[in-house]
């Protein structure tokens, strides 16, 4: 049934598709529905030292299907949500007792009409080759295939990407997420507290919580910084972000779109080995086959200070830095498909800021597309389509050796198929940042996992 009937139906109990007994305690983090026993969860899903809380369908969340996710915990409460992303807006999931997830409220996309802001599906990367699957997102019935959410400050920040059935600008919302304690027994269907309307749509919302600076990329309708680099947005005030400047590089060389274009970034407060950089902010771009390093410090006259590319790399989609900000490991989302070949993690050294070095691959044992990854503890949590979550040890990035420590697979069966009939599908991202030590994991067909790892 689709959620609320669209919007009104009361909240949802999810008992992690199975009864449990009354006397089953569910606020024990390391007792799971699911353990992973003999190489599977819940008799079905492929895992090593991972087990599985709970499951939680599209249908369940909300929406047709998920796409990003991101946590937030609230400081008055203690209480861990899930923010999922959806084709047409955002799921809120309060996960404390991750055995007994509850679906606590909606937040539909903006409507944002703007003369100015003429969509053009041709001009949008991410529609045009392919990025994600490219006939599903023509042919869904509402919204997009690409939905986004940060947190800053007990706020959420969400932005959307273009599709042909949400073509209309979509600005930027911001949620307050405290008003996710208003619930009582029936989910809520909210509305963004402001919208900012200075871009249309984007790929992504970046966000530097050390600072209270937003940056949205691959920007291509906006009123002023249009570029698809980095477009800045002051968010220190929550509930009233305005414009505060633009990034664009032309120097590296773009493969599909203008030279300016930058699919995903990571910004910082520098705190790594190059003493030259030492407490100025920086953005670490994944900018389709190379990697771009720009000083964001000045907002209004931001300047590149180190790029390079690999001719290996098909498309780098995401990346994240090490915790020592000395490298900077990167997703790359067409080699698999375009070369036929296994799945591979880029590894670059970035002592040297000015200079990035490719020190090489990371091979896993599987042939699925690497999509996002996130980094705690020296631990690489990574979300890679068809092979679901593999989270992977860095023992010495240096000679770009890792090694996988645990998996749970949220598409089995899809991973020994034809990679160019699979590659698309399945986990999305995760957000392994809980202090409980949960794991969340966003997937495009089956929803959300709540998982716990066993290491």
């Amino acid at each position: 049934m689709p959620f609320l009937n669209k919007y009104l139906l009361p909240a949802i109990l999810i008992t992690a598709l199975v009864s449990l007994s009354c006397d089953k305690a569910a606020s024990n983090l390391t007792d799971a529905n699911f353990k992973c026993i003999d190489g599977l969860a819940q008799e079905r899903y492929p895992c090593e030292n991972i087990d599985m809380y709970a499951k939680v369908s599209p249908q369940q969340l909300g929406g047709f299907e998920s796409n990003d996710i991101w946590g937030w915990t609230d400081p008055q409460t203690n209480k861990e949500y899930a923010l999922v992303g959806m084709t047409d807006g955002v799921s809120f999931v309060d996960v404390s007792d991750p055995n007994n997830p509850v679906v606590v409220g909606y937040l539909p996309e903006s409507i944002l009409s703007n003369a100015k802001m003429k969509a053009n599906p041709d001009s949008y990367d991410a529609c045009a080759i392919g990025i994600g699957d490219t006939e599903k997102s023509k042919s869904l019935k509402q919204g997009s295939t690409w939905r986004d959410v940060k947190v800053y400050q007990n706020h959420a920040f969400v932005v959307k990407d273009y599709s042909s059935f949400s073509p209309q600008p979509h600005g930027m919302q911001v949620f307050d997420l405290t008003k996710l304690r208003n619930f009582e027994d029936e989910a809520i269907v909210f509305s963004e507290d402001i919208l900012y309307t200075g871009i249309g749509n984007a790929h992504n919302i970046v966000i530097n919580e050390q600072t209270g600076f937003a940056y949205a990329v691959g920007v291509k309708e906006a009123e002023v910084c249009a570029t698809s680099g980095l477009h800045i947005i002051d968010i220190r005030d929550p509930k009233n972000p305005t414009y505060a400047g633009c990034y664009e590089d032309t120097t590296p060389p773009r493969r599909f779109s203008n030279s300016a274009y930058i699919h995903d970034a990571q910004c910082v407060v520098y705190e790594g080995p190059d003493s030259d950089y030492s407490g100025k902010e920086l953005c670490f771009s994944s900018a389709e086959r190379s990697i771009v390093i720009a000083d964001v410090s000045d907002k209004e006259n931001p300047v590149t200070i180190g790029f390079n590319g690999e001719t290996e790399m098909e498309y780098s989609h995401q990346g994240w830095l090490t915790e020592d900000h000395s490298f900077f490991l990167m997703n790359d989302e067409l080699d698999e498909p375009n070369l036929g070949r296994g799945t591979k993690t880029f590894i670059w050294n970035i002592e040297d800021l000015e200079d990035p070095k490719f020190v090489g691959h990371y091979t896993h044992n599987t042939s699925s597309i690497d999509h996002n990854l996130y980094i705690k503890g020296g631990i690489v949590y990574q979300t890679n389509y068809t092979s679901g979550l593999q989270v992977l040890k860095m023992d010495n990035l240096a000679n770009a050796t890792l090694s996988r420590i645990a998996f749970f697979d949220t598409k089995p069966g899809l991973e020994t198929s034809d990679i160019r009939n699979g590659a698309f599908s399945g986990a999305w991202s995760s957000y392994p940042y809980f202090e409980s030590g949960i794991i969340i994991v966003s997937d495009i067909e089956d929803g959300l996992f709540i998982l716990k790892p066993n290491f």
